[in-house]
């Protein structure tokens, strides 16, 4: 059985492992070791346009990085961001992440007008599929069924075999209530990413209802929370449970067998930053640049730090130490201690270039070979290096 993934934007769903990796010092500030800028030439209108990046890329650890942004290209980079060994274009721009398949070494990038391509690590395309409808939450590979859960707005939930691109199901989910009454974002919903659970089920945050779902789209349980989620749930291992947030600050915790509540928290502030989960530690961002490390055993807030919250509609992420990584309101990474909230680091994008806004937007993403990589909606692709510890392995 693979590994799956527990929150929005888990490794599991944007690393590729490599083999013979070293050490590497987590808790110390890396270091800009890899910079370029995406850009387009207009010929009708002789000028250089910026391409914003709003998905997080994915890394091919010992190799590179996959990026894909709003003009709708797909492309692999070597690790030091000089070189572009492939590209791709879908028909509409990407503002879903890139997903990982782990099994096959591949990657999924679904496009804004709901075109899906599997694409292998040379760039071969491996399948196409289509949503009807807009594609801007990230999919997840749900069971060993491998199923492809897709979000699509507005109001549906389709799965797609990630071996053969196969429409498996097409299902709606509960809208926001203000849907039914001219709402204007109303059909920008289901805007959370879904998440599998252990027995490979998946789980949807649509409006305010919390449905799951097997990977034939049939209902197995849903849930109205009173309050609608823009986060994306978390699940957690140490106790089988769905967690899943809302605009009013609560944190509820749901069997995932059943979705029968087992407890709340309330944070007391609007939650629209995805969380994260490392052990037996969920990192919430809360409005206010105000991060809660919630115990998910006692069901109660271990830690509380001032000093970084992810940018809203953002998410946290994980370190392979452990640690949680976000993209805070400055438009730099920040690192927070698992066990303590203790502030670890912030990263620095100054370089000295005209011109230059170092604020970056996208979710981190970090591999075991050392490397994280982040991007900008003014198309600024960073590549972040750790200081190798002495008798690593030797990075370029």
């Amino acid at each position: 059985m693979t590994a799956h993934a527990t929150f929005r934007h888990d490794p599991v769903k944007s690393v590729l492992p490599a083999s013979g990796i070293g050490l590497f010092d987590w808790g110390a500030e890396p270091a800009v070791c890899g910079y370029r800028k995406l850009t387009y030439e207009n010929r009708t209108l002789k000028q250089t346009v910026n391409v914003p990046v709003s998905a997080s890329p994915a890394v091919i650890s010992g190799l590179g990085a996959v990026v894909a942004s709003d003009d709708g290209y797909v492309r692999l980079f070597d690790a030091p961001l000089r070189r572009e060994f492939w590209h791709r274009r879908l028909d509409s721009s990407i503002y879903a992440s890139v997903v990982v398949d782990q099994v096959n070494r591949s990657v999924v990038v679904a496009g804004t007008g709901g075109q899906l391509q599997c694409v292998d690590l040379r760039g071969k395309l491996i399948w196409t599929a289509h949503a009807e409808g807009q594609i801007c939450a990230t999919p997840v590979i749900v069971g060993d069924a491998r199923v492809l859960v897709v979000p699509v707005f507005p109001g549906r939930c389709v799965g797609i075999a990630v071996e053969t691109g196969e429409v498996v199901f097409d299902r709606p989910v509960p809208t926001p209530w203000y849907a039914a009454h001219g709402g204007v974002a109303g059909h920008r919903d289901p805007y959370a990413s879904p998440l599998p659970t252990a027995d490979g089920r998946a789980v949807v945050c649509g409006g305010e209802t919390v449905l799951c779902v097997d990977t034939q789209g049939v209902e197995s349980w849903r849930r109205d929370v009173g309050a609608t989620m823009k986060a994306s749930p978390v699940f957690s291992s140490a106790t089988d449970e769905v967690v899943a947030f809302t605009g009013d600050g609560q944190c509820l915790f749901l069997d995932a067998a059943t979705g029968r509540p087992r407890g709340e928290l309330d944070l007391g502030s609007k939650i629209t930053a995805s969380p994260a989960v490392s052990g037996d530690v969920i990192a919430v961002g809360v409005q206010g640049n105000v991060s809660f490390g919630v115990d998910v055993v006692g069901r109660e807030a271990r830690w509380r730090s001032d000093q970084c919250a992810p940018k809203s509609y953002s998410s946290f992420t994980v370190l392979p130490s452990g640690d949680f990584v976000a993209v805070n309101e400055r438009g730099n990474v920040a690192c927070l201690d698992r066990a303590t909230g203790r502030f670890r680091w912030e990263s620095s994008q100054v370089l000295g270039l005209v011109d230059h806004e170092p604020a970056m937007d996208t979710t981190p993403v970090a591999a075991a070979d050392g490397n994280l990589y982040c991007a900008s909606y003014d198309g600024d692709l960073y590549r972040f290096l750790f200081k190798p510890i002495p008798g690593g392995p030797h990075v370029q």
